[in-house]
């Protein structure tokens, strides 16, 4: 075969043409409008989110915390342990070669932090204030959860409707917002939940299932209005074994100063 012979210029022409016409003719793909969840879908994904709060009632995880201020970036290492039923988290955080800067413990609604950078021991409320600057917003123990669980808490509301494509809506008995989850457009698992009273806006990506247990392996808390930004990148995960009482402990070192916020003197 002659490689070198050229296609006549009408050929040309004629192949180019009906290149363009089967083009043309192809089918094109239209989008279905939106649509938002009707009342059985909004409680068939409220009901399985409750579900996933009761697979979960313990856990310890490893993974890498990115913290993020206006001008501002680090990158620190995070061993968490957490029992849902007793509401005690404890969040050891050190500089990736290991020297440890904070020690959090959670219990219930009352915190204590050793700050080792500073050598100070905090003691108060959630609620009240976040002395280590760790939470981007002062958050309470359901939204602690959510971000170190990898899912979405339910709270507690009156109704759920959808006003959106791929979003439910919680309110009160008084008709206000109190969370508003979205869902992946292809699957069930939530890719967002926002609280309006505080504005701030918990995400999740790359999920995993394992043993029914569907968890977020990528983790973000925005607060808009501070521009603070956490990201926890999730490295290894144990559900539901068995914690030493003794994780849950905080001792302040020798030397250390005690403070306690105003709030929890008067409580």
């Amino acid at each position: 075969m002659n490689l070198n012979k050229q296609i006549p210029l009408g050929v040309f022409f004629l192949l180019c043409f009906a290149s363009f016409f089967l083009q043309c003719c192809a089918p094109v793909s239209i989008r279905q409008p939106s649509r938002p969840f009707d009342h059985k879908k909004i409680n068939d994904l409220i009901s399985m989110s409750r579900e996933q709060e009761m697979r979960v009632h313990a856990l310890f995880s490893s993974g890498r915390l990115t913290i993020k201020r206006r001008g501002s970036e680090v990158e620190l290492d995070a061993l968490i342990a957490g029992v849902r039923d007793s509401g005690k988290i404890k969040i050891e955080i050190t500089h990736p070669w290991g020297r440890p800067l904070l020690h959090i413990l959670l219990n219930e609604k009352r915190f204590q932090i050793l700050s080792f950078s500073e050598k100070k021991y905090y003691s108060g409320y959630l609620g009240s204030f976040d002395p280590s600057g760790f939470f981007p917003g002062i958050l309470d123990p359901d939204q602690i959860w959510t971000f170190v669980r990898g899912y979405p808490v339910i709270r507690k509301h009156n109704r759920a409707v959808s006003l959106k494509e791929n979003q439910a809506t919680l309110l009160n008995t008084n008709g206000e917002f109190v969370q508003v989850i979205d869902f992946h457009p292809q699957s069930s698992p939530p890719c967002s939940v926002f609280f309006p009273e505080q504005g701030i806006k918990i995400t999740f990506s790359n999920f995993q299932n394992e043993d029914g247990i569907y968890y977020a392996r990528k983790v973000g808390l925005n607060d808009p209005r501070t521009g603070s930004q956490l990201t926890f990148d999730l490295k290894q995960v144990v559900f539901n074994k068995a914690i030493p009482e003794e994780i849950f402990q905080l001792e302040k070192p020798v030397g250390f100063e005690t403070i306690l916020p105003h709030s929890a003197e008067e409580r």
